[in-house]
């Protein structure tokens, strides 16, 4: 179902009461997807008695589309400036929806993985982050982006703004990760979840982290990366 508020708009489902666990997933769609695109995953998830809300991103859906997400100057210069605007807009939108820090689970894929992974690092009170062909590792990532475009070093005003907003710079909240990535992704290379893993894992001594690569897996989000995800909210 969608819906609207004050300043968001969004794809809310919730699970009959008597399933109801008490867990709220919020899931971010990737770069040029749709909300709307990931209403079959939500209904999935219903089923298994999460209350799953889907947030409209800018520059997406009805929030002033770009023209062509896929045009490479536009990607070079959205990009960021979208995650940054989600991650800063949380609080905002969970206030409007009423939802408890506690009770929220974040979930991304690919562009959706990094806005996740950056409110996670922001916010202490969450229940848990699952990263899907994402990055929480920003500044190491604009490098490996860079290097496959074939663009110069990262501006330094750019370098500042990632340095404030990357996780691996911040303590992180405590709870639950899950980071999946398939070891052939050519959009999004993987060396970003690796190095966020061993930052939670080595930095910051951290038990209750999972990495789990899948082998031979491009940019996708497959059948298996979604019943481990299953899985592993059943866990936590």
């Amino acid at each position: 179902m969608q819906m609207s508020m004050k300043s968001f708009k969004y794809f809310s489902f919730k699970p009959k009461d008597h399933l109801y666990n008490y867990k709220t997933l919020i899931l971010y769609h990737g770069w040029g997807g749709r909300a709307e695109g990931y209403t079959e995953l939500a209904e999935e998830l219903l089923e298994k008695g999460y209350k799953v809300i889907v947030p409209e991103i800018l520059y997406h859906d009805t929030r002033e589309p770009l023209e062509n997400h896929y045009d490479q100057k536009t990607l070079q210069e959205y990009f960021w400036k979208i995650i940054f605007h989600t991650i800063d807009e949380f609080n905002d939108l969970i206030t409007e929806l009423n939802i408890k820090k506690e009770e929220i689970v974040l979930v991304g894929s690919s562009m959706g993985g990094f806005i996740a992974n950056g409110i996670f690092a922001r916010e202490l009170g969450l229940l848990g982050l699952a990263n899907i062909n994402g990055s929480g590792s920003y500044l190491l990532t604009e490098r490996i982006f860079r290097s496959m475009d074939g663009r110069g070093s990262i501006p330094a005003e750019l370098e500042m703004t990632l340095r404030d907003y990357d996780p691996v710079e911040k303590e992180n909240c405590p709870s639950h990760v899950l980071l999946i990535h398939g070891d052939s992704d050519k959009i999004i290379p993987i060396e970003g979840q690796k190095d966020y893993y061993g930052y939670l894992k080595e930095d910051q001594k951290r038990e209750n982290v999972e990495l789990h690569i899948h082998k031979d897996i491009n940019h996708q989000f497959t059948t298996e990366m979604v019943s481990e995800l299953i899985d592993w909210l059943s866990k936590i």
